[in-house]
């Protein structure tokens, strides 16, 4: 998985994008993005629309995934008619469980965060913002 989009440019702090780490410590986050990427179906991953699949370091730097998507917004308490270009960043935390974020690339904005998502959940959290109902998630796959 090499970095094909410039990170500098996602609303995410760049320490979370970076891969800084060295030997051993890479191995692993390229291994926790790589058991991340199994889990996900195509079918979700094409539901998304996701592009620009990357191995980051992840919110606490123990290992994340990096993909772009095609969401609809909810602002305001109304869903958009247009897809926005998302970033989602998919990171191990210090539990062993997954946290979420996705944000706007365009302005920044957080769209939600879904935190304590096991493995065998991953689908289900990620086909579960793939929505154009008024709630952010889908809740017939994911309940926040």
């Amino acid at each position: 998985m090499a970095t094909i989009i410039d990170t500098s440019t996602l609303p995410f702090p760049s320490e979370t994008l970076t891969l800084t780490a060295t030997g051993d410590d890479r191995e692993f986050i390229r291994q926790t993005a790589q058991q991340f990427a199994v889990a996900v179906t195509r079918g979700v991953m094409w539901s998304l629309g996701a592009s620009n699949i990357t191995a980051v370091p992840g919110a606490d730097q123990i290992g994340g995934l990096l993909l772009i998507a095609r969401i609809l917004p909810l602002r305001d308490g109304t869903r958009h008619q247009r897809a926005a270009r998302m970033a989602i960043l998919i990171s191990l935390n210090g539990v062993d469980t997954i946290d979420i974020e996705v944000k706007e690339i365009a302005t920044g904005r957080a769209h939600t965060e879904i935190k304590g998502v096991y493995i065998d959940q991953l689908s289900a959290a990620l086909l579960a913002l793939d929505y154009d109902g008024d709630e952010t998630l889908n809740p017939r796959y994911w309940h926040n």
